[in-house]
């Protein structure tokens, strides 16, 4: 049995592809499979006793998309409700074999198996991993053996064999639409000036081929890129044309990295004549007048940029590989296409102060100027620090974090030149207040933003002390399994 328990609908509600495509891996194996989605729930004990009751399940795997809100100024901690569930699980069914997975586990897995109190975890890619695993069960052996698997052993430690981030499409099952719930698709969420249906969702690749210093997708996805075959994608992209589903998410980290193979997906959706709504995650440096002739073509609606600043020194900061004559350029393109853009930007990276940050104010005053109809900036305060990154060294090496903090409640990197100018502050509210296509903070407009930072970091405080207290002492970390011989993959074949 598989429990979904993320339940943001903040924005809109995302499809657990993830935990679906494992589902459907697991079932075509043989095994019995029933999935709960706690996203629609309003009683989750409820939900939760009443499937395990009424379905038996030997194993329950949680799968854990976030660990929190990713937002400082609205710390929200959503690793609870899976400690709740696997408690609700085991008072149903004594017994049963709890397991963690997901995106967010796989960001902080010793401490989420400690705070859930799980049997076993799995870190990576779980569509490769599960199914082995769950043979290990059923013949009683432990699987040590298993990529990503995690799980405690006699002294108190846990046993980690690392991920193995390769896999084989053409063995991977696709996701069943029919173990969605079917809410997502009578459900209409509002946008900045309209009402949208949630999109259908398909996966092209995994991994990235940057290095940006504060992001932890090596830990989710490993390093490189491993492609799916472009036949395929667009396989799928019919299939669910062809079932009813009116509007498409292409949800890789970034769609047009690298720039041939997403180019090559759109060629063989135009080769099929495949047209319909669709919106994806946009490189600014990686922007062509064919990419974006092709995205027209195919019924792209939509792109969300990845923009973080519009500060020259600050990208450089950040590892990134545009700069802001190209996000001004790859912004131009899609809004005369008539694509509209969304972008995400940091206040406070590594380098920000009162110059840069203003730079990138004034930048965006001319891209999504008050009253763009097609054009939104979305702000985020402070930059979330997963351990191991770039900007986790920078975090310690500043002196804002000791190294050797838990992560299950989050940790940002504000640079001090930015939390510490009040003058600033204020000015950046005021800036946000006055163009109503920006977003900063939903209560901006009754609470102040030095308020705001004040009341966070209290309750942040709070949260902490309230999970710590749920914690076991640090256990010794083991040294590593070796990695089995990875499995062939297109990436390896030459792109």
């Amino acid at each position: 049995m598989f429990v979904s328990v993320n339940k943001l609908k903040s924005f809109r509600p995302v499809l657990p592809i993830g935990m679906v495509t494992v589902a459907t891996q697991v079932r075509a194996a043989g095994h019995d499979v029933h999935v709960l989605d706690l996203m629609w729930e309003e009683e989750d004990e409820k939900a939760v006793r009443e499937a395990v009751a009424a379905f038996r399940p030997d194993v329950v795997g949680i799968s854990i998309r976030n660990v929190d809100s990713q937002n400082m100024l609205e710390p929200v901690i959503y690793t609870p409700l899976a400690r709740e569930v696997a408690d609700w699980a085991r008072a149903e069914r004594p017994g049963v074999t709890v397991v963690l997975g997901g995106p967010g586990f796989s960001t902080v897995p010793d401490d989420l198996m400690d705070f859930v109190g799980a049997e076993y975890g799995i870190t990576g890619f779980a569509e490769e991993s599960m199914v082995p695993f769950l043979a290990h069960l059923h013949r009683g052996t432990e699987p040590a053996d298993v990529p990503g698997v995690i799980f405690r052993v006699p002294d108190g430690s846990y046993h980690r064999r690392d991920p193995v981030f390769e896999i084989d499409y053409r063995k991977a099952a696709r996701p069943d639409p029919e173990l969605y719930d079917p809410r997502y698709f009578t459900y209409s969420y509002e946008t900045h000036d309209r009402s949208e249906k949630v999109p259908a969702t398909i996966q092209t690749k995994k991994g990235c081929v940057l290095e940006c210093v504060f992001c932890s997708n090596f830990l989710v996805d490993g390093t490189g890129v491993k492609f799916d075959d472009v036949k395929r994608v667009a396989d799928e992209v019919e299939r669910l044309r062809d079932e009813g589903l009116e509007v498409l998410e292409i949800v890789d980290g970034v769609f047009n990295l690298p720039l041939n193979y997403a180019v090559e997906v759109l060629r063989e959706f135009v080769r099929r004549g495949i047209e319909m709504p669709w919106s994806c995650m946009i490189n600014p440096g990686n922007v062509t007048p064919e990419l974006v002739d092709l995205m027209v073509r195919t019924g792209c609606y939509y792109v969300e940029f990845g923009t973080d600043s519009c500060n020259d020194r600050v990208l450089r900061r950040l590892k990134k590989n545009f700069r802001q004559r190209q996000i001004i350029s790859a912004h131009r393109q899609f809004e005369q296409a008539g694509i509209r853009v969304e972008h995400c930007l940091f206040i406070g990276s590594p380098g920000d102060d009162r110059d840069s940050v203003r730079e990138t104010f004034d930048v965006m005053s001319g891209l999504v100027p008050p009253g763009a109809p097609e054009a939104h900036a979305y702000w985020t305060l402070g930059l979330r620090v997963c351990r191991g990154t770039a900007l986790h060294t920078t975090a310690v090496e500043e002196g804002l974090l000791t190294g050797d903090e838990r992560f299950i409640v989050p940790k940002y990197y504000v640079s001090r030149d930015v939390i510490e100018d009040s003058a600033l502050l204020d000015e950046i509210q005021e800036r946000v207040l006055a163009n109503d296509n920006w977003y900063l903070w939903w209560g901006l407009r009754t609470i102040g933003l030095r308020e705001r930072i004040r009341m966070a970091r209290q309750e942040s405080e709070r949260i902490e002390a309230e999970l710590l207290a749920h914690l076991p002492e640090r256990r010794p970390t083991p040294l590593p399994a070796p990695l089995p011989a990875p499995l062939t993959t297109r990436g390896e074949e030459g792109r």
